[in-house]
């Protein structure tokens, strides 16, 4: 991973303009413009509470982007992550980010919370957040609008607390 830049922008663009990618994501990243890519950019660069960082494969290519939402007077991370590319889905990429961020939110910045809310069709995301160790707090109903199909989705609230992700590790 590597923090985000302005150079990225154009990867954002492709990225959210396709529906594939697009399906579960904020709706107000479906088709960003090159100018709004560029604006959010900025905007997570100037921002002490989020953390942005571009996803590298082995091989060189930027395949997604994290992003960490800090809230220190509750010692709460939010997490957010968008595998873009994908020929990259299913190939760990996710779990690896998951893992490199729960032990900066836990580790270095002694946080008690780590939470996310996903897409509850969003299968894979499912899996990769159990996996991680995250447990499932509950259905939020009709929560989220997708541009993509014009619907609104249930989401699940997951979370995985410190002293949980402290004892998995050992």
């Amino acid at each position: 991973m590597r923090p985000v830049k302005l150079v990225d922008a154009p990867n954002f663009v492709r990225w959210f303009k396709d529906p594939e990618v697009a399906r579960y994501i904020f709706p107000k990243l479906f088709r960003m413009s090159l100018f709004e890519s560029k604006k959010y950019i900025k905007k997570a660069l100037t921002h002490d509470d989020r953390l942005v960082y571009l996803i590298k494969a082995e091989d060189g290519n930027l395949v997604g982007i994290t992003a960490v939402r800090l809230h220190s007077s509750d010692f709460i991370a939010n997490f957010e992550i968008i595998i873009g590319e994908k020929e990259y889905w299913g190939r760990g990429y996710a779990g690896e980010c998951i893992k490199l961020i729960g032990d900066f939110v836990f580790k270095k910045l002694k946080y008690n919370r780590f939470e996310l809310l996903v897409f509850v069709e969003n299968k894979r995301a499912v899996k990769a957040y159990r996996k991680a160790g995250f447990k499932m707090e509950g259905q939020i109903r009709a929560k989220r609008l997708s541009r993509v199909d014009k619907k609104f989705h249930d989401e699940y609230m997951m979370s995985i607390l410190r002293s949980e992700w402290l004892k998995k590790k050992k």
